[in-house]
């Protein structure tokens, strides 16, 4: 490969080119000449060139004119202007606009020499320093892509805990075989329809699948009890909440939905529990979830008593809408229901919440 730096010439008289020219050439530099500006652009746009050596006075188009061109369009070239010795202040007005330096007439070519072979150990350094930038930038967005591909293996085993929980508790309660799976979905739709941000749906769809977590506290003859609850097993049962909320709380990944887990029970009207919390006081989240738990209790075939139809789910809905449920929630849940209603699908696993992955 050819690493021989490449000098161009611009003056309009041809002594000096022809002087500067022969002395750069025989001190290992490839050298162009041209007698102006015009033809400098027009080679410039043909060739590459490390440094450009101008004068500062010519027809057409000066030296400071061609400097901008030149480091508008080429910043990587480097210039040094040539001026008179009564032009420094031409000069001076040079650097500003970017000229690594300036030589006066008459000069000493040992001068020119040591500019250029300056100005080309800045233009290396900065060739250099760009290489390093694009190198870094490619590594950095390397080891994001590594540690993105990390997360999203340590978010997979995280789903799948949280799919082996609730498998756990459906093994136990095979009545309630699917009902987490179908809470979360419904709870997806709903607070879709109230335009919840992505984050905010994906824990409510998280909070769906595990609200009913602590009923793998609740004792089998409990949960499986086909006649009604003495009081003392209706207060076990009511525990599963608190339980539910206690299990979950040590792991940091659940610290946004325990508020969801724990008051999905609670009641607009204040006749809820474990907390009795009453209408704004409860969480948006726990008010979707209480609805969606509800209606699929009631379709649900329970120890005690057959499936509602989804007609009959939606008609206690409405009837306890301001009471048991939050007006607003239950208006949407209805809608999401009944959209679903007439557009029946066949369950797969496209069906499945998608939010958590």
């Amino acid at each position: 490969m050819d690493n021989t730096h490449r000098i161009l010439i611009v003056d309009d008289e041809a002594g000096v080119r022809d002087m500067l020219a022969r002395a750069l050439v025989g001190r290992g530099f490839a050298c162009h000449a041209e007698d102006g500006a015009l033809g400098a652009l027009a080679r410039l746009e043909q060739d590459d060139y490390d440094v450009v050596v101008t004068d500062i006075r010519m027809p057409n188009l000066d030296g400071l004119e061609l400097l901008k061109r030149i480091k508008a369009n080429y910043p990587l070239t480097e210039v040094i202007i040539i001026t008179g010795v009564f032009e420094l202040r031409s000069g001076i007005e040079a650097m500003r606009n970017g000229a690594y330096d300036y030589v006066t007439k008459p000069f000493a070519i040992e001068n020119v020499t040591f500019a250029i072979e300056r100005a080309l150990h800045k233009r290396d350094l900065e060739i250099q320093n760009r290489h390093y930038q694009e190198n870094l930038e490619q590594e950095v967005e390397l080891r994001t892509i590594e540690l993105l591909e990390s997360n999203q293996r340590i978010q997979q085993l995280f789903v799948s805990m949280l799919k082996t929980l609730a498998n756990t508790l459906e093994a136990k309660d095979h009545y309630t075989r699917g009902h987490s799976d179908r809470v979360a979905s419904h709870a997806v739709l709903v607070a879709d329809q109230l335009q919840l941000t992505a984050v905010d749906i994906s824990q409510l769809e998280l909070a769906g699948l595990l609200h009913d977590i602590g009923k793998i506290g609740v004792r089998e003859s409990v949960l499986h009890k086909p006649g009604k609850l003495t009081d003392p097993e209706y207060e076990h049962i009511k525990g599963h909440s608190e339980l539910g909320e206690r299990i979950l709380g040590p792991i940091e990944q659940f610290a946004t939905i325990l508020d969801y887990v724990r008051h999905h029970h609670e009641r607009f009207d204040g006749r809820g529990y474990p907390d009795g919390l009453i209408g704004n006081d409860l969480s948006l989240g726990a008010k979707i979830l209480g609805v969606c738990d509800a209606y699929d209790a009631m379709t649900s075939d329970r120890p005690y008593r057959s499936p509602y139809s989804h007609e009959h789910a939606c008609d206690e809905v409405r009837r306890c809408r301001g009471t048991q449920f939050d007006p607003t929630v239950a208006d949407v849940f209805l809608q999401v229901v009944a959209k679903e209603a007439a557009e029946p699908r066949v369950a797969n696993e496209a069906d499945q919440p998608q939010h958590i992955l």
